[in-house]
């Protein structure tokens, strides 16, 4: 893993997606079949993480392993 590829901010970005757990997180105001984004909040069909939060950290992730 090459940390120089990203930007200070993206560092922050993808540890604090890294950090985050993958579990299930429910409100009771969502159908029983959803939840919401451990991430950021947004709700989601299922439960974990929500596309755009799961992109991001895939987007970040394949940035650090290049090996430039």
């Amino acid at each position: 893993m090459n940390w120089d590829n990203l930007t200070k901010e993206e560092r922050a970005d993808y540890m604090r997606l890294q950090m985050t757990p993958y579990g299930s997180s429910r409100s009771a105001y969502l159908p029983d079949d959803c939840g919401e984004c451990n991430v950021c909040g947004n709700p989601v069909f299922g439960y974990g993480w929500c596309d755009s939060c799961r992109g991001r950290y895939t987007q970040l992730r394949d940035k650090l392993e290049l090996k430039c």
